[in-house]
This record gives structure tokens, C-alpha cells and sequence, in this order.
């Protein structure tokens, strides 16, 4: 059973939660091949991912998460805690998977990517066949000191462009920073406040990608990773900054491209500790 406690109303008075239609853009592919869930960066709408996804579409069947607060979604308010989020998620994403499928999410995305697969997990016994995160510390250890939805408009607009998550074109133009403002300081909120919950590990291989010019992470703070599952752990550096993911010069969708045909995982790292993760 989905939790229910701590649900979201519908948006704005709507009588119906949204749809899966709302909720996932999905690229055409086999309906025999097994589905990955892509997750959004902080302010990314799904669009920013259906190029990635579209590279991947003969192995996988990509479903790419629409979070509310852009695109079609931009007049409902978006979520600032990440479990209510994915308790409003898991109803409408369980139907769509199938019987095997893999998660994946990049900085805020990958937060939801492995609270996603907990739910899933531990409330569903619906268990991923790996779950691939890049570009975010492990959940133990996601600061806890970050203010940054608390900055003023400018300041934190300076930030997005230094983290080079923002075009020069668009970091110009005043009226798409009030209009991008409003959901980057939610996404911000999400992962600022986000506190780790011991729970029972998971049991599926778990796939972690660094960029090697990443200045909001160093390659090595996402080793952590591996303390989450009881299953096997590897760590991939490409080159790139903190948006490597959608820059074709990095080699990342050869890389995961290689996971997702099973000859992936040969720079492995020693697999940390558990940290208080149940058994």
C-alpha cells in the first residue's frame, strides 16, 4: 500500500490529482523494454532530459518526471519536501513500470530518484533494478547548513549561474529570472531541508557519475552512496562540471548506456560502511 498521510491536495481547487499524463513525459519506445525514470535537476523542467532519454530509447523505455511548478504544470505550487513529493508520485508512476525498471536522477533529482526507490521498495516490494544518481552527495550526508532558498532574488540567481545552470541568454533576460526564480527557490528548499531517515537498505546495485570539474561536488563526496544498499556499488568520474549529464562532450550517456546493457561498473570503489541503513 501507498502511504496516504501527508499527501498533497489537488492543485489550485481541482476536484482530480494529475494525471500520469501530467506527472511523466514519455519517450516513445518498446513496451517490451524495461522503464527508466528520469529525475530533474533543481528548476529543470522534463523537457531539459528528453534529448538524454532520447538516446537511450532502444534499450530502455524512458519516463521522464514532470514535477509541478513548470511547463504544463507551471500554476501549481511546487513541493518543498521531498516524501510528500514522492508519495504523490509512487500511485501514478506504479502502473507505467512495468515488471523491471531502473530510476535515475541528477543533483535535487537524485534525492527523489532514491527516496522514490525506498517508497517503491519498502512499501510496494516493487524493487528497481538499479538506481543511478549523479552529481549529489550521498542522503547521510547532504548538508545540513544549506540556506541557499533563503537568499535574496539576486544572490540566489548569481549562484544557478555559477553552478552553470543557467545560459548566458536566459541569465540576461530579467523576466525568465521571475519567472524561473519562484521554482528554483522551492527545488532549493527541497534539498536544503532534506533530512536522511534510517531505514532498511536497499537491495538493488546502486550506480553513482561525478563530473571531474564539478565545483558544487567533489567526485569522491559521492562514495557515500554505497552505505544505502546491500547490493553492489560502483563510481563513474566523467569529464565535465556539475551539468555534465546533458553536455554530449562528456561521455555520459555512453557511460550509462553501458550500465543499462550490463557492461557497466568497472571503476568500482570500496563500498563505505552503513550508517545506522537497518539491515
Amino acid at each position: 500500500m501507498i502511504p496516504e498521510t501527508g499527501a498533497r491536495p489537488a492543485a489550485h481547487g481541482r476536484d482530480e490529482a494529475p494525471t500520469a499524463d501530467e506527472w511523466l513525459l514519455e519517450v516513445e519506445a518498446s513496451a517490451s523494454l524495461p522503464a527508466l525514470v528520469l529525475f530533474p535537476h533543481a528548476g529543470a523542467g522534463a523537457a531539459a532530459y528528453w534529448r538524454l532519454a532520447s538516446q537511450l530509447r532502444d534499450l530502455v523505455r524512458p519516463l521522464i518526471v514532470r514535477l509541478p511548478g513548470r511547463e504544463s504544470r507551471s500554476a501549481e505550487p511546487c513541493f518543498t519536501d521531498v516524501r510528500p513529493l514522492v508519495r504523490a508520485l509512487a500511485p501514478v508512476l506504479r502502473p507505467r513500470l512495468g515488471s523491471t525498471y531502473l530510476l535515475y536522477g541528477h543533483s535535487m533529482g537524485a534525492l527523489i530518484a532514491f527516496e522514490t526507490a525506498r517508497l517503491l521498495s519498502l512499501g510496494c516490494a516493487m524493487h528497481p533494478r538499479r538506481l543511478i544518481v549523479s552529481a549529489m552527495e550521498a542522503p547521510q550526508d547532504n548538508p545540513t547548513g544549506h540556506e541557499r532558498h533563503t537568499l535574496t532574488d539576486q544572490a540566489l540567481w548569481h549562484a544557478v549561474g555559477e553552478m552553470g545552470g543557467v545560459p548566458p541568454e536566459i541569465a540576461a533576460d530579467r523576466s525568465m529570472r521571475q519567472m524561473l526564480l519562484p521554482t528554483l527557490r522551492a527545488d532549493f528548499e527541497l534539498t536544503d531541508t532534506y533530512a536522511f531517515r534510517a531505514m532498511p537498505l536497499l537491495s538493488c546495485p546502486i550506480s553513482a557519475y561525478a563530473g571531474d570539474r564539478d565545483a558544487e561536488l567533489p567526485p569522491d563526496a559521492m562514495t557515500g552512496w554505497g552505505a544505502n544498499t546491500r547490493g553492489t556499488f560502483d563510481h563513474t568520474v566523467v569529464p565535465g562540471g556539475h551539468f555534465f549529464n546533458l553536455d554530449g562532450r562528456s561521455g555520459f550517456a555512453d557511460a550509462l548506456r553501458e550500465h543499462l546493457t550490463g557492461q557497466g561498473g568497472s571503476r568500482v570503489t570500496q563500498t563505505p560502511e552503513p550508517r545506522g541503513g537497518g539491515k
